[in-house]
Formats: structure tokens, sequence, C-alpha cells
């Protein structure tokens, strides 16, 4: 996992509740595309899950695998 991943990550669960691209842009300091290619990155881990929306992803929350780790 990368840094970019364990921030984000770390972000989500201090927040304890939904989170969005342009929470995470203006946290990191990042460009929106490189915030949207590592939120991608831990949804396909099942690290997040898209919390709002289908066609365009609104917000993200923990997946089962962050909050039930085996």
């Amino acid at each position: 996992m990368s840094l970019l991943e364990k921030e984000v990550l770390r972000l989500v669960i201090r927040k304890g509740k939904d989170i969005t691209p342009t929470e995470v842009e203006k946290y990191l300091k990042l460009s929106d595309k490189t915030v949207k290619k590592v939120l991608t990155q831990l949804v396909e881990k099942k690290m997040l899950v898209p919390a709002s929306g289908t066609m365009r992803i609104r917000s993200y929350r923990l997946g089962r695998q962050v909050n039930d780790p085996v």
C-alpha cells in the first residue's frame, strides 16, 4: 500500500464519516487527477466503497476490509 493510500485511509478513519475527493485534495494538497487515482485504487482493494452516486461517485466510506480486518 502506498503512502498516499495510507494517508487517505487515515483521514477517513480520523473523520469518522464519509469523505469527498475535494476534502482529500485540500488535506493532501494534491491534484484532482491524483486523488481520483488513489481513491480508485483503494476501491479496487476494497478499502473504500462508494457512499453516494453510481455514475459519478461523490463520496466514499471505509470498506468492510478496513472495518473488519481478517
